[in-house]
């Protein structure tokens, strides 16, 4: 059967990534990392909030990111999103390499700010030399990645930022069309200004400078604008970052400038903090008989999660001292969402309408406010976040919300990623055991629901056809299902943006491109215009043939993409 298939890939995937020696369901992992999370609360209640906690995880109303399911109660790292910056020295450059590294090996991911090193072929003064430049040391960054992932059983991720105005952008944008292979398990961003794309409109130039090699010159700023388009067309690669948008949010400006995110974008961080993640499985707060969201208990479960995210940061065991310092300095957590599709589905709205956009607002508008509001209890109790300088209500957290892509525990509640389309909602599953199939639970309840043949949509999709070739669906049904890359960019920044507007961190969202109508780099900018214009923190695109083989994930081996 389809399901007993799809339940035996979850409990791979549930061994593989984040169980114990001994651990044969999530209820014992729930149980570990319930009673080792509930340390953090007053003695006479830890009982109590170790067994709320773990019916949360159980049921998988609530789910916290890989690390601290795969760590808690086994003196590990916690925390999923880093940021790190790096000063123009060597001291600093191999420093940073080495925390980094650490930092993977507990599965975290870590994004690293570049734009302090001085460009390629600036001077040095101690050597008499001139600097390699960015690339070379990000290169480094990379390969420490890779070794991690190899010798890990799930290391995390590096992402490497870069402002739009140092003087090696262009050869930076340029680096993984000319050398993919320079940079695995490496991802590339780059931390794009309002000035920028004010200068694009305007059809002027954009001027390029450095502290270390004085003026870099300038670029058209409207073909620095294409040429990142080039790239992100043939690989996917730089994702953007509006830093004007991101600071605008920021809740502590006198602590600096937000410049980096973590690796999947949905957290802006100062460096050296780092943030706790969790997600609610939007589908299980469905009231009956598909009648809308169930707000009561919804709400409920965002207090919880956010008392359970708080305590994580006071068990956790930190890297280093500089990072549980800022950390606990700012108490920054991130509760997200997923199963947004599934919610849709069930509901009968398709994605990117007008009706599936206020929804979504609606949702993350619900989450936030309770969110904040559990913060605020959490502040009165417990305290404020340390560096809270009296700006607005006195909370525990110095942010509450972020949306991560929840690409492995997703895999585990059975539903489909953080706020995305439909991608993959039937993927093969390489297990020690052989090739086992995952399928979303909810598309499988809903197919049921409506009498269609289950077992033949499922091995269809799992056999890479669509759902518009499905003859057995109808019109209405194949519109509701559409995978990603067959909705309008349009539409998916719009969802992106419904979302942002309530969510004091990011959204971690991909807008997938359809290769077989792939867009020019003039739309692909027009887009990342709008991106910004809509108020989105960032942006990522990726184009897709519908005819691409069906996803396949292999658990045997260490996961080098995003630690949610």
């Amino acid at each position: 059967m389809p399901e007993a298939q799809s339940d035996a890939a979850r409990l791979a995937a549930l061994h593989s990534q984040v169980a114990a020696p001994g651990e044969t369901s999530l209820a014992d992992v729930a149980g570990r990392v319930a009673s080792a999370v509930a340390e953090a609360e007053p003695v006479g209640e830890r009982a109590e909030w170790a067994e709320r906690f773990a019916a949360m995880i159980r049921e998988t109303a609530f789910l916290p990111s890989v690390p601290t399911l795969a760590n808690a109660g086994r003196g590990g790292q916690l925390a999923a999103c880093f940021v790190l910056d790096v000063a123009d020295s060597l001291e600093s450059i191999y420093g940073t390499l080495h925390r980094a590294a650490r930092i993977q090996q507990g599965s975290g991911g870590v994004g690293v700010e570049f734009s302090a090193l001085r460009p390629r072929g600036a001077p040095i003064a101690r050597s008499g030399g001139h600097a390699p430049g960015v690339l070379a040391f990000a290169e480094l960054f990379a390969r420490s990645a890779h070794v991690m992932t190899l010798a890990g059983r799930r290391a995390g991720a590096h992402l490497a930022i870069l402002r739009d105005d140092h003087p090696d952008i262009v050869e930076f944008v340029r680096a993984k069309r000319q050398a993919p292979e320079r940079f695995p398990n490496m991802g590339l961003a780059v931390g794009i200004t309002d000035q920028l794309l004010r200068a694009a409109r305007a059809g002027e130039m954009h001027g390029l400078r450095h502290v270390h090699g004085g003026s870099g010159g300038h670029v058209r700023a409207r073909d620095l604008l294409l040429e990142i388009a080039r790239s992100i067309l043939e690989t996917g690669d730089p994702t953007l970052l509006f830093l004007d948008r991101i600071n605008a949010d920021n809740p502590t400006p006198e602590l600096g400038a937000l410049c980096a995110t973590n690796p999947c974008g949905e957290q802006p961080l100062l460096p050296n903090e780092s943030c706790v993640l969790g997600s609610l499985h939007l589908p299980l707060f469905v009231g009956a008989a598909g009648a809308g969201m169930d707000w009561g208990r919804l709400e409920a479960a965002v207090r919880e999660s956010v008392r359970f995210l708080d305590d994580v940061i006071d068990v956790n065991a930190h890297p280093d001292g500089e990072i549980e310092r800022a950390t606990r300095a700012t108490r920054k957590v991130g509760l997200g969402t997923m199963g947004l599709a599934d919610v849709l589905l069930m509901l009968g709205l398709p994605y990117g309408s007008s009706a599936a956009r206020t929804l979504t607002g609606e949702i993350l508008a619900r989450v936030s406010s309770e969110a904040r509001r559990a913060s605020v209890h959490l502040g009165e109790r417990r305290g404020t976040f340390a560096d809270w300088r009296g700006r607005g209500p006195a909370r525990r957290n110095a942010t509450t919300c972020a949306v991560a892509p929840t690409g492995t525990v997703r895999l585990l509640a059975g539903a489909s990623a953080g706020i995305e389309p439909w991608i993959a909602p039937v993927i093969g599953v390489d297990t020690d055991e052989g090739v086992l199939r995952w399928s979303d639970r909810w598309l499988t309840v809903w197919l049921e629901r409506r009498g269609a043949d289950t077992k033949h949509v499922l091995d269809s999709l799992a056999a890479g056809r669509s759902f518009r070739s499905l003859q057995s669906l109808s019109a209405s049904d194949q519109f509701l299902l559409r995978r990603a890359w067959e909705i309008p960019a349009q539409d998916q920044l719009a969802m992106q943006a419904a979302a942002q507007r309530f969510v004091d961190g990011a959204v971690s969202k991909t807008v997938h491109l359809d290769a077989a109508r792939r867009p020019s780099p003039e739309e692909l900018t027009a887009w990342t215009q709008r991106a910004r214009e809509l108020g989105c923190k960032g942006t990522a695109f990726f184009c897709r043939s519908a005819d691409t083989a069906p996803l396949r994930i292999d658990l045997r081996l260490p996961c080098p993409t995003c630690p949610q």
